[in-house]
């Protein structure tokens, strides 16, 4: 069984056609209606570095050492040392790719946050490797390719992009092979998208109009750039997301056409979303559901259809995708192994799942350390069970007031009213501590 791994940046749960009909995107929907959709997936650190690291590693956020983005001022990189899904995979005998966005080394001087990854092990057992750093011209990107050479096209990413894993494909059709392709986009900057696809949502308003957004929380999450539409920022977000739609068609087709459907497991995600005007703030790095929530479907492999409102997150990903290739889950691996569920067999879930994140500049990491204080014990933590959420933000720099939120999400699905509910409030905070017991997280210092 073959195994594509396709993952776009920023990427919001509900945009999508089969949540949102505003937002034109067939092919997915028929992917999300031929394999097993899952509408409770999260992010378990919604920024782009660490999540992408919880899945390939299948560890929680703070065991990665990759707690924010790779960027010059910070030392956070994924470690040579650190096992990923790529090298179990590649040990098994996988034909193995990497293609896109990488954003899991540290920048080495190149100019902005960009990185050059080497041949050898910091490439986690990609045999075949397309890829770059991060880099936001998505009209005119650039990449290193297996050798070490510099490339630039002039070309929309994600295009160029499903063109060299068409060719990836067809080179190893003969044998097993386990491809991950990267798509930059919907990240901001959202005009950087091609026009055919930002004309066919032409005359539309593109507001969400059937939920009232409270005000956000102080000194947490992203604030709307002065200047920024969001009616037009929402039109060429959705035209990126029915770009990269059609471009999953053409990997779908292929597929299809070569008869690899039934053998192929094809896995679509992203790294967390993006706010997109709710609570006032865009991009991500907050609790709520635009910035945690992101898409996830398997379909091909054989699988049956079926829709799930179980739990996942970050982690769980790499776990299940050895499981469903039948390849044991390495003890290091802190995720939990889905198969069972897309395989039809009896299954329990999570009871909640617990998503993060931690201050993110050297300023504020050597404000904590001056103190005799550890920043990774502070930042939020979010435990989300099947109706609730419980938010506990201990601040993102030294010296801010606790505060903790609690939200219904089936009475209040945009997060606008903390409730008061003692009873619910201790069993959520029995479940934070849960968490912060079993990944050795001192955020929570009851016991």
């Amino acid at each position: 069984m073959n195994l594509i791994y396709l993952f776009a940046d920023q990427w919001r749960r509900d945009a999508m056609g089969i949540y949102n009909p505003d937002v034109i995107t067939p092919n997915l929907d028929c992917l999300a209606g031929e394999g097993v959709l899952f509408d409770r997936a999260y992010s378990s650190c919604p920024l782009c570095s660490p999540n992408r690291a919880c899945l390939l590693t299948g560890r929680a956020p703070g065991k990665t050492n990759v707690f924010t983005n790779c960027k010059p001022d910070v030392d956070c990189h994924l470690r040579e040392d650190t096992l990923c899904v790529s090298d179990v995979l590649k040990k098994e005998g996988y034909s193995t790719g990497y293609i896109g966005k990488w954003h899991l080394d540290k920048p080495d001087g190149r100019g902005g946050w960009d990185a050059y990854t080497p041949p050898g092990k910091k490439r986690h057992g990609f045999d075949f490797w397309y890829s770059y750093g991060t880099f936001n011209d998505h009209l005119h990107p650039h990449y290193w390719d297996t050798e070490g050479n510099y490339i630039e096209i002039d070309q929309w990413s994600p295009e160029h992009e499903t063109d060299v894993a068409l060719s990836f494909l067809e080179r190893n059709k003969e044998k097993p092979f386990a491809l991950f392709v990267s798509f930059n986009p919907p990240h901001s900057p959202y005009d950087a998208v091609p026009k055919k696809y930002e004309d066919m949502y032409a005359g539309m308003g593109m507001e969400r109009k059937s939920l009232a957004w409270a005000q956000h929380p102080e000194n947490v999450g992203d604030l709307i750039p002065e200047g920024l539409d969001l009616r037009v920022a929402a039109r060429q977000y959705y035209a990126a997301v029915t770009g990269i739609d059609e471009n999953i068609g053409r990997i779908t087709a292929w597929l299809k056409e070569n008869g690899l459907y039934e053998n192929t497991y094809i896995m679509v995600s992203a790294d967390h979303g993006d706010m997109m005007g709710d609570h006032q703030l865009v991009a991500k790095h907050i609790w709520y559901e635009g910035s945690i929530g992101i898409p996830l479907m398997i379909s091909g492999g054989g699988l049956k259809p079926r829709r799930t409102r179980e739990l996942v997150s970050g982690e769980d990903q790499a776990a299940t995708i050895l499981g469903m290739l039948g390849i044991a889950v390495p003890e290091c691996m802190d995720g939990m192994d889905f198969s069972p569920l897309l395989r039809g067999e009896e299954f329990q879930g999570h009871k909640s799942i617990m998503t993060m994140a931690f201050p993110s500049t050297q300023e504020r990491i050597d404000e904590f350390a001056a103190k005799g204080l550890d920043f990774m014990d502070y930042g939020w933590r979010c435990i989300v069970t099947e109706r609730y959420k419980l938010a506990v933000n201990k601040g993102r720099q030294y010296g801010m007031e606790q505060h903790t939120y609690l939200y219904d999400m089936q009475e209040d699905p945009g997060e606008n009213i903390s409730i008061d509910d003692p009873e619910v409030m201790g069993q959520m905070m029995e479940e934070l501590r849960y968490w912060c017991r079993k990944n050795n997280d001192r955020f929570c210092t009851e016991s």
